[in-house]
């Protein structure tokens, strides 16, 4: 590659600025409930009727709340290593208050050279607009129901992908494409479980993490040399470019496909071919525990101490 050096530039995410996005989202938030003729005191509780008041599993006592709960997690995961790698420090304190311990974090921002830096890193940035961005929403909708950052150790990478160093830049867009892809199949299987303004963020959080995902995807087929596949799990689909039209308008192969859905290999009623894939909890946290699959798995990977909130074991 060239050796025509891109920095990734620094957003500049302040507290004040993050403080500002989450009063704007307050403040919109009240602006819709008293359009519907809300009062102040029923607001807070209205927005969160459905996390509060609908338990969908009786047995466990799970609720939307807790659903919420187990994306925001994964949020402060996505949010904290697109911080690191776009910014070289850590999330604003304004959204990372009582957090956990952060470990492996990279010292500095990531470069990127090449005819492509310039767009991986406008790419990189942007995503960590949209992820920190995820953070407040998913905190202003919980409010004191949100749980804290847990946790996290970005040196987890060389557990969870074989090989790769905590900091690098083939690290980064490869744990970035899984990231994103898990993200996405994680939202869709969360949707049925939700309803109201909960599905209604869900669905639009669930949108831009196939933005995201589609772009990585493009960017790994594009750099395989610095994004390398390595497979989440069985449901992962490599980025694959066929290499001709008609192969390619059969859809994903057993070699993987510009887009992570299902082929005709390997669909199924509940997975059509063009469809995406849904992951559980339990999946979500096997691949982020670097678990494999273990059943009762509760720690691991990127979530030394686990995961807050009341799903957290594969």
């Amino acid at each position: 590659m060239a050796s025509n050096e891109i920095e990734v530039l620094d957003p500049a995410a302040t507290v004040e600025k993050i403080k500002r996005i989450a009063s704007g989202r307050a403040l919109n938030r009240r602006h819709f409930l008293t359009a519907l003729g809300m009062t102040s005191a029923a607001a807070g509780a209205g927005l969160l009727s459905g996390c509060n008041a609908t338990t969908f599993n009786t047995a466990t006592g799970i609720q939307q709340s807790d659903i919420l709960n187990f994306a925001l997690n994964l949020e402060y995961l996505e949010a904290t290593f697109y911080s690191y790698i776009t910014t070289g420090v850590d999330l604003p304190f304004a959204v990372t208050s009582g957090s956990g311990v952060i470990t492996g974090a990279p010292s500095a921002k990531l470069t990127f050279t090449g005819t492509n830096a310039a767009q991986i890193t406008d790419m990189l940035n942007e995503i960590y607009y949209d992820e920190i961005n995820h953070v407040t929403a998913l905190q202003g909708v919980l409010g004191s129901a949100a749980v804290p950052r847990p946790a996290i150790n970005l040196a987890a990478a060389g557990t969870i992908v074989a090989g790769a160093a905590a900091a690098g830049s083939v690290s980064a867009l490869t744990l970035a494409r899984q990231f994103e892809d898990v993200g996405a199949t994680a939202y869709a299987g969360a949707l049925s479980l939700l309803s109201a303004t909960n599905l209604q963020y869900a669905s639009q959080i669930l949108a831009v993490e196939g933005f995201h995902a589609g772009a990585l995807r493009l960017v790994s087929i594009q750099n395989p040399t610095i994004a390398v596949y390595a497979a989440a799990d069985s449901l992962d689909v490599a980025p694959h470019d066929e290499g001709s039209g008609p192969a390619a308008a059969a859809g994903p192969t057993v070699s993987g496909a510009f887009i992570a859905t299902a082929g005709t290999f390997d669909a199924t009623a509940a997975v059509p071919a063009g469809f995406a894939f849904t992951r559980t909890t339990s999946q979500v946290l096997s691949v982020v525990f670097g678990a494999k699959g273990v059943a009762g798995t509760t720690t691991g990977g990127f979530f030394p101490s686990g995961v807050n909130g009341l799903i957290n074991s594969v």
